[in-house]
């Protein structure tokens, strides 16, 4: 049952609580005990009952199994008697008896199975004549010896034989008084037969002399596997005149509670004694005894819950009365201290509730605003077209939709920008039965967005202005570059006599040199705000990558024969057709054959490989031998204005801009640039072109063969 008093109360905690409940509790609370005390006192006795009933069942079994065993031993002893009869009587085995005997293992119908042999047997144990399974020439020296040499009519046995049976034998002396006819009963055969009745996996049926020596049992693993008279002191024995006898109660052979019967068979020193386990007989009642206490329990259970409940009702609704305006409190008190304007409107726009910044923001306390329609202040509707958008928004909420709007207020002297939301609240069937309306000052939200537009428009502006300055400066710069340029061209040539002094002609190829660098500067830097801009657009025509690639070799291929660097190319045969812009793929492969030429030292090996890949993709790679890559500087090295080390500028030249217009230019291919490089050993780059950009192979004019 459920406690009744205070948890930390104990036993005075019950007492008081108990005493202090009205009359009426008090009485259905005795009731209620006294009711499941009733159903335990009736199940108590059920179960008493029915373990009788088993008790008795199990005594009628056993004496039931008792009978049936004991007509089985009556009846072999009975036909081992006149069989022994018979012989005695023509001091021979007759030819009607040779049918009697045993048969092999197997054999379970009539009495030939328990009668393992007969013989005729001289006084001095040699036999004459035998019929059976066990023909011995002698049986001098045994126990069935002895029996035979004193001549008279015995039951011997048990006794074990040499390949491990157990036997016994009934013996008697032949009329002629020559010898002793001998039946030899197979024990065996009994322990089988009780082995197969179904009793309980530690009942017991045994088949034992008057002196307790056991001849068959159906058990195994037990001490009568060693010695037949260990049970002798435990098991019992009838009286003259009592035929049988069941018992009950607990038995010391084992330490168990046990019934049985015990019966004589045939009113012969022999007795069939059938023993049951009493938990083998109340295995059943076990079982249906907890489903009893189970059921019980949870009959009792329900009572006591369905009781507590209608007791507690009272208490339970005063208790919830409470709560509800404990909880009231607790929501005004939170819907008070909302920084946000909120408040509850009927459908028809009539104020419910507010917290106290709605107040504040109307001038008015709630006791006057209350009842009131919303629109009606000016506090929160400044101007009459205000005071209509709200009318409207409470009317299309009331329809039961999600209204969400901004307006300005003045609060203050200042004007603050709110956002308004009217959601509806529905009931169970679908109506609106409140409104909610939160207003949230954005002032700062607004501002914030409109300094960000300006921000906005002035960054647009600036790459308005950059773009124009590159523009300009790109004219204004290549043009006299070219000039320079050109015209060292031709004095290095000296296309209009000689210059005169050698210094000159150094001098000329410096000057060239140094305008060639910064045109390459001024164009790096151009086609870098080109694809930043987003401006840079792809010429794109099927080319065949092998062809590009040796065309890129050979203009790479002064500067490696100056280094004294090898550039070999290794593209795999029967490669598919490109689509691409092939200015911008050159552009690509030059800057990686460049920056592979640049930093590979004399006698290193610059190698350019072409293959398509799994994928369907062509890969085209860029491997050297020259000073590599440390780790820490791959992760930048394909920014723009990133080097390697510090200190390349210096001693190979570069801006650093290459690789990264490499990547963007890979990029708007839809395909990537990787590199990987370990230091001292070398530097592998990887662009990939995409499978929709490889097509059949193409024919020498560029056009899909």
């Amino acid at each position: 049952m459920t406690d009744l008093s205070e948890p930390d109360g104990g036993a005075h905690g019950r007492r008081w609580r108990l005493s202090s409940l009205p009359p009426v509790a008090a009485l259905r609370i005795g009731l209620l005990v006294a009711v499941i005390a009733g159903f335990w006192l009736v199940a108590y006795a059920d179960l008493d009952r029915a373990r009788d009933r088993a008790i008795q069942d199990g005594l009628r079994q056993t004496a039931n199994l008792s009978i049936l065993l004991e007509e089985d031993a009556r009846r072999v002893i009975v036909v081992a008697g006149y069989s022994l009869h018979s012989m005695a009587e023509s001091g021979r085995i007759t030819a009607h008896l040779l049918s009697d005997t045993a048969e092999p293992p197997g054999v379970e119908s009539g009495p030939g199975p328990a009668l393992r042999s007969m013989l005729i047997v001289e006084r001095d144990g040699r036999v004459r004549q035998a019929a059976g399974l066990d023909d011995p020439a002698s049986v001098a020296g045994t126990l069935l010896g002895d029996a035979v040499r004193d001549g008279s009519a015995a039951f011997v046995g048990p006794y074990q034989t040499v390949d491990g049976g157990w036997r016994a034998a009934m013996t008697r002396p032949l009329t002629d008084g020559s010898g002793v006819a001998v039946a030899v009963l197979d024990l065996d055969r009994f322990t089988r037969l009780y082995a197969s009745q179904t009793i309980g996996p530690l009942s017991i049926i045994l088949l034992y002399r008057e002196n307790g020596a056991v001849l068959a049992y159906s058990r195994t693993g037990l001490r009568l596997d060693q010695d037949r008279a260990a049970f002798a002191a435990f098991l019992p024995r009838l009286p003259a005149g009592e035929a049988a006898r069941t018992l009950s109660g607990f038995d010391p052979a084992e330490g168990r509670e046990r019934i049985g019967t015990v019966r004589r068979v045939a009113g012969l020193p022999l007795y069939v004694y059938v023993r049951i386990r009493t938990d083998d007989v109340l295995a059943g009642w076990y079982n249906d005894r907890w489903k009893r206490v189970l059921e019980t329990a949870a009959v009792s259970v329900v009572v006591t819950l369905l009781a507590l409940l209608a007791l507690r009702q009272l208490g339970r609704l005063e208790t919830t009365t409470q709560a509800l305006r404990a909880s009231d409190r607790r929501s005004q008190a939170l819907f008070d201290s909302s920084f946000q304007i909120m408040g509850l409107l009927s459908p028809d726009g009539r104020v419910l509730a507010l917290n106290q910044p709605a107040c504040a923001l109307a001038g008015l306390p709630a006791r006057a605003l209350v009842g009131r329609r919303a629109w009606e202040f000016r506090g929160w509707a400044r101007t009459d077209e205000l005071a209509a958008g709200f009318r409207q928004s409470i009317e299309k909420a009331a329809a039961g939709r999600f209204v969400r709007y901004e307006t300005d207020v003045v609060t203050d002297g200042t004007t603050r920008v709110m956002d308004v939301t009217i959601k509806p609240v529905f009931d169970d069937r679908g109506a609106v039965t409140v409104l909610v309306v939160e207003a949230r000052d954005i002032t700062e939200r607004v501002e914030a967005a409109a300094r960000l537009a300006a921000a906005l428009d002035q960054a647009e502006a600036a790459n308005r202005a950059k773009s124009a300055f590159l523009a300009t400066m790109s004219h204004e710069l290549r043009t006299p570059l070219n000039a320079i340029i050109g015209f060292s061209d031709i004095m290095l040539h000296e296309l209009f006599g000689p210059l005169g002094s050698p210094r000159y002609r150094d001098y000329a190829r410096h000057v060239q040199n140094s305008g060639r660098h910064l045109l390459d500067l001024i164009n790096d830097v151009l086609d870098m705000s080109k694809l930043e801009a987003g401006r840079y657009t792809l010429d794109e025509s099927w080319l065949e990558p092998a062809a590009a690639i040796e065309n890129c070799r050979a203009l790479a291929a002064v500067p490696a024969d100056a280094g004294g660097v090898l550039l070999a190319v290794d593209c795999a045969p029967g490669l598919p057709g490109l689509l691409a812009d092939e200015r911008a793929l050159r552009q690509v492969l030059l800057n990686l054959l460049s920056n592979a030429v640049k930093f590979t030292p004399r006698g290193g090996r610059v190698t350019v490989s072409a293959a398509q890949e799994e994928d369907g993709g062509i890969a085209i790679a860029v491997r050297d031998t020259g000073i590599g890559i440390p780790a820490e500087a791959l992760t930048r090295i394909l920014e723009p204005f990133q080097q390697a080390d510090s200190s390349i500028p210096g001693r190979f030249g570069g801006t650093g801009l290459g690789l990264s217009i490499c990547r963007d230019l890979m990029a708007l291919h839809g395909g990537s640039l990787s590199i990987e490089s370990e230091p001292d050993r070398g530097t592998t780059a990887t662009i990939r072109f995409p499978a929709t950009r490889v097509g059949p192979p193409v024919a020498a004019d560029g056009l899909p063969a």
